[in-house]
């Protein structure tokens, strides 16, 4: 097929699929009133590849044209290539990610990397299950999903510990035609609306921990599968009160797995424990990156917002704003720059270009947990109206309009009407729903602040450092 139109994307989710949203059935995601603003959010990636082929697209080794999500990273070009889609479809996205591709093609690099290990280690044949499923999800041009995190039950155990035997996904039969397995994940982003799950370890297993390393892959419609959504906010807004959200939002779901079959060429690891860490964090090294590279547009429209709100408030002269403006910049390229070390320093690995894990790291610890501060920067320059200003409805009462456009006029004569959209969109991005959302997203997105030091650690060079203290001291090398 090669490349789908968002028509095709839509019908392909018109199926069995069960799908819970404020405590009923869905039972079209295309046409519920919320689910639906998900589905238009995906359809943008379909519609990106039609508008933008030479970004959006690559040819296929049998010439065809497939989403460029699907494109192998080879070398440092392909994961400069590979940042720069991510960040362009994040900022067609009005700063959403757009994850229906990204995820499943960070997971799909991952098994390739893991499975050819594997493969040798273990005289296995994992890899070709990998290569067909990736050659059936980039012909089909099929959207995808990431499901990783379990419930986890008491953290304090491990997973064949647990009083819930359920807490974390398992194998529960082998069959001749595959495997059957139970448990639930969290947080998988946009699966009641993809075509494929994709389901892998969130840890490292031991021995005893065999029937949880599982990985997999699943339509949404298989029986057994069931996705239990949480709600979305402002969906009454019009996109003069909620630019964003009104129109690009992702949904979560909690997905339950109820003795679901897997079939055997659908299943990438059952029960190598030996092989589920490295799978989890190979996954991360490359999730992370995605990270790295959709986060700078979200730091672009905070830096727009703060100048225009400067401008328009007749403040942007004075110091305290510019510096405050300056530490938004350095927010937003400290993430870009650190993106592109990452690829410039990139390792080859099976055939596959890892981004080096520790500038990668650093830029995913630095847009976390810096996040809030922007947030605080932003809503300081904005001031009160950014949760105050009137809405849309009011702003087109014409018992009011003319008051509203004389007193709420900027600095240079600019009209009411473009700062009211201004607040708006402020408050969108950080003091809504979709603003709260986005401050826990981007603090827990990718991994939890505290792996990515251990990993920031454990993948430095300390040796380095430490030859020259010893050259220093001269103490020799031991």
């Amino acid at each position: 097929m090669g490349l789908r139109t968002p028509d095709q994307y839509r019908a392909g989710l018109r199926d069995s699929r069960l799908v819970y949203f404020g405590g009923e059935r869905v039972k079209d995601v295309t046409a519920h009133p919320a689910l639906s603003l998900a589905v238009e959010h995906g359809v943008t990636v379909f519609r990106y590849a039609q508008e933008s082929p030479s970004l959006f697209t690559y040819a296929a080794e049998d010439g065809e044209r497939c989403s460029a999500y699907f494109k192998i990273p080879r070398n440092a070009q392909d994961l400069l290539d590979r940042a720069a889609l991510i960040e362009e479809t994040t900022r067609r996205c009005r700063s959403t990610f757009n994850i229906i591709k990204a995820v499943g093609t960070d997971a799909l690099a991952a098994l390739l990397v893991v499975a050819a290990r594997m493969d040798r280690a273990l005289g296995t044949s994992h890899l070709d299950r990998v290569r067909a499923y990736h050659r059936h999800c980039a012909a089909g041009d099929l959207s995808m999903a990431l499901a990783q995190t379990d419930v986890k039950g008491d953290r304090s155990l491990r997973p064949h510990e647990q009083p819930n035997p359920d807490a974390y996904v398992r194998i529960v039969e082998r069959r001749a035609e595959g495997i059957v397995v139970r448990g639930a994940k969290a947080h998988t982003t946009m699966a009641p609306v993809v075509d494929e799950i994709i389901v892998i370890p969130t840890r490292a297993m031991g021995p005893a921990d065999s029937d949880y390393a599982v990985a997999f892959a699943v339509r949404p419609d298989t029986p057994g599968v069931k996705m239990v959504c949480r709600t979305i906010g402002d969906r009454e807004r019009s996109e003069f009160d909620a630019p964003i959200s009104r129109r690009n939002v992702e949904i979560e779901s909690l997905t339950l797995f109820e003795d679901v079959l897997v079939p055997w060429e659908r299943v990438f690891l059952a029960g190598e424990w030996e092989w589920a860490g490295a799978l989890a964090t190979t996954f991360a090294q490359f999730h992370r990156f995605t990270g790295v590279a959709y986060k700078p547009p979200i730091g672009d429209l905070f830096v727009g917002c703060a100048q225009l709100v400067a401008e328009w408030n007749g403040v942007a002269e004075a110091s305290h704003v510019r510096e405050k403006i300056t530490r938004l910049i350095q927010y937003t390229e400290t993430i870009r720059a650190c993106g592109k070390a990452a690829t410039l320093d990139c390792r080859v690995v099976e055939g596959l270009a890892l981004p080096d894990p520790v500038f990668t790291n650093v830029a995913k610890y630095h847009f976390a947990s810096q996040f809030h501060e922007a947030v605080r920067l932003l809503q300081d320059l904005a001031g009160g109206f950014a949760i105050t200003a009137p809405s849309e409805r009011d702003y087109r009462n014409p018992e009011v309009r003319a008051e509203l456009d004389r007193y709420l006029a900027g600095a240079r004569g600019v009209p009411a009407e473009h700062r009211l959209r201004l607040f708006h969109l402020i408050r969108d991005l950080t003091a809504s729903d979709f603003g709260g959302y986005n401050l826990v997203v981007t603090l827990h997105g990718e991994g939890s602040l505290q792996t990515q030091l251990l990993t920031t650690y454990r993948e430095y060079d300390l040796e380095r450092p430490k030859r020259l203290v010893r050259a220093i001291l001269g103490i020799p090398d031991v």
